[in-house]
């Protein structure tokens, strides 16, 4: 009986840790020029639109596993997107991650 509790317990905890990790994985893979609010809802919706598109030539039982796991995803990177949209604002706008110089950094030109 133990072990099949171990075993839920493990798959359970799993699960959990697989949650979110298109909002990962997007702000891992996204460049600072293309930093986007909703990274994660936007990455979901982007490999569902690529299972079904008849670009992937991955088995149809991989592809109605893949397309449930974003479709469970979905509503925990919205909710880490939002968490998380502070930072995704200040980095959309930091001069540091922008490449633009600051307002007030610029000099008057004297000439």
């Amino acid at each position: 009986m133990k072990l099949v509790i171990g075993k839920w317990a493990v798959a359970v905890l799993m699960g959990f840790l697989m949650l979110g990790c298109s909002s990962i994985r997007a702000r891992t893979e996204t460049s600072d020029k293309e930093w986007t609010v909703y990274p994660g809802i936007r990455q979901d919706v982007k490999d569902m639109g690529g299972l079904f598109s008849g670009k992937s030539s991955d088995p149809v039982w991989l592809k109605g596993v893949m397309a449930t796991i974003y479709t469970v995803d979905l509503p925990f990177s919205a909710v880490f997107d939002t968490v998380v949209v502070p930072y995704d604002l200040y980095r959309m706008h930091s001069p540091k991650y922008s490449g633009q110089p600051r307002e007030s950094s610029r000099q008057p030109s004297t000439r």
